[in-house]
């Protein structure tokens, strides 16, 4: 068995990476495949996946569909306290501006297509002198797939 669920992780924060680019629509945020430890006051960074297959047939070759559902945070500290509404207000900006991309531009390459978001939840912590929000969504992506034989 197959899966395309970590190349479509990897394409996909390959192409969030090159939006950090100068005059692109993440310019100065911070974008990582995993969790960066050191994390910028704005970061966009990958979490876990999960896929599901297709099945319909028992053949010994099979081409099936795959769903992989790959987790994305968005990440906003103000150095600020009490400012929940306006961290809020920056990551659904962020959000924004990466939806519009994959709106645009849903292939990430190899068979791979973006097709929406299916889910998110937010969240704020504000710990002394700061607020921190994060905004947690998850992108699917649809793709085929071969596996068995044998």
């Amino acid at each position: 068995m197959s899966t395309n669920v970590y190349a479509a992780k990897k394409a996909l924060f390959n192409g969030l990476t090159a939006l950090t680019a100068p005059g692109r629509p993440l310019e100065g945020i911070q974008v990582a495949y995993a969790f960066p430890g050191d994390v910028e006051l704005e970061c966009v960074y990958g979490g876990g996946v999960r896929f599901v297959h297709d099945d319909e047939t028992a053949e010994r070759w099979v081409v099936t569909g795959e769903v992989a559902l790959i987790s994305v945070y968005i990440r906003v500290n103000r150095k600020e306290p009490r400012a929940v509404a306006a961290a809020d207000t920056r990551c659904a900006a962020i959000f924004g501006q990466i939806v519009s991309v994959l709106r645009v531009y849903p292939s990430l390459g190899g068979g791979m297509t973006v097709t929406g978001v299916t889910q998110g939840q937010g969240d704020y912590d504000q710990p002394q002198d700061e607020t921190v929000s994060i905004l947690g969504v998850q992108v699917r992506v649809e793709s085929q797939i071969t596996y068995g034989g044998g």
